[in-house]
């Protein structure tokens, strides 16, 4: 594990450890922090809320994207299905 980093989200700093590089760390948590910004100017009113929607609303871009992966993938398997049939004749 490396090394503790600070990161810094809504103000708030926190010392996190991952075995991803400290640029990938820190481009996760600019991208927490934006998406908690946004729904600051909106009507949640307490901190807690704010990450509590931020988090809803990232879980469900990445729900969305692996559902679009899996889409993909399935495409893929079937265009591959054809080549090969079509090769093989």
């Amino acid at each position: 594990m490396r090394e503790p980093l600070e990161i810094e989200i809504m103000g708030q700093r926190l010392m996190v450890k991952s075995e991803e590089s400290e640029e990938h760390v820190r481009k996760v948590a600019r991208y927490v922090d934006e998406q908690i910004r946004q729904l600051a100017d909106t009507r949640f009113a307490s901190t807690l809320d704010l990450a509590l929607v931020a988090a809803l609303n990232i879980a469900s871009e990445y729900w969305k994207l692996q559902h679009q992966q899996e889409e993909a993938h399935q495409t893929i398997s079937r265009m591959a299905q054809r080549i090969g049939a079509h090769l093989h004749r």
